[in-house]
């Protein structure tokens, strides 16, 4: 759990936007989803809270991209995982019963692991 006082900085305006950044960018890391904060009055210019956010994600050590623009006035957080990809199996591929019984193995030596 991302805690806002481990990202505060000298400057009060930065610390009013990290305290509302934190809890959303720990949210999509905990979750997995994407997480869209609402524009929310400060001082700070869109690229400014655009770039606070980047350097949250960089110092939290998280795998999480920055989206902003538009016009709306929202920014999200986009957790980036990276998964094995495994093509689903071929509804016309032979199941290992059809094969036993095409290779002879039926009743006894169907326990038996094949080698095809």
């Amino acid at each position: 759990m991302l805690a806002p006082e481990q990202f505060f900085s000298w400057d009060a305006w930065e610390n009013k936007a990290i305290a509302r950044l934190v809890p959303a960018l720990d949210e999509a890391v905990s979750s997995g989803r994407p997480i869209a904060v609402e524009r929310f009055t400060t001082s700070l210019t869109d690229r400014e809270v655009v770039a606070l956010a980047i350097d949250l994600c960089k110092r939290a050590d998280t795998n999480v991209a920055v989206l902003a623009g538009g016009p709306e006035k929202v920014l999200t957080f986009v957790p980036l995982f990276t998964t094995l990809f495994r093509p689903p199996k071929s509804r016309t591929a032979p199941t290992r019963e059809e094969i036993y019984a095409q290779v002879g193995l039926v009743g006894a030596g169907a326990a038996r692991e094949v080698v095809i």
